[in-house]
């Protein structure tokens, strides 16, 4: 009785290499999905980023009547920390009331090194999204220009 006993415990060779190729074969089909979540969630940063300079350059527009120049939006603008998702943060002023905020990325997980956000703000003072990332991660708010140039 004792020596059934100790040989019906643990698992065989086979159970385990079964248990391991199950586990593999799942963990492959996740992981496009994970590197997805992770790029989705680096990209949040980006957003707020756009938003707390979207902040800006209205303040800037009712105090001094026009969008910021290049100059004039370097003093303003939050400075990066090393470890940030974006690269740059840059404008072009179009006319007194429209201009573009650029969002130059970092290289991280789902995302290539100088992709971008590019938030244009029209005469109207609605802001639009426009970008180069891939459809799977873009933002909701962001339309595709992929194939196009910034």
């Amino acid at each position: 009785m004792l020596l059934s006993r100790l040989t019906t415990r643990g698992f065989t060779l086979l159970e385990l290499m079964v248990v391991i190729a199950i586990i593999s074969i799942i963990a492959s089909l996740s992981a496009p999905t994970f590197t997805r979540q992770i790029a989705k969630a680096k990209l949040i940063e980006a957003q707020n980023l756009a938003t707390q300079h979207q902040s800006l350059v209205e303040e800037f527009i009712l105090l001094h009547g026009s969008f910021p120049s290049e100059a004039e939006f370097n003093l303003i603008k939050q400075t990066l920390a090393d470890d940030s998702i974006a690269k740059a943060i840059s404008v072009d002023s179009q006319n007194k009331s429209m201009g573009n905020i650029l969002i130059t990325l970092n290289d991280s997980t789902g995302i290539t090194e100088n992709q971008y956000l590019k938030y244009s703000r029209d005469a109207s003072r609605n802001w639009q999204c426009l970008s180069d990332l891939d459809n799977n991660i873009l933002p909701l708010q962001c339309e595709s220009v992929a194939g196009e140039n910034q």
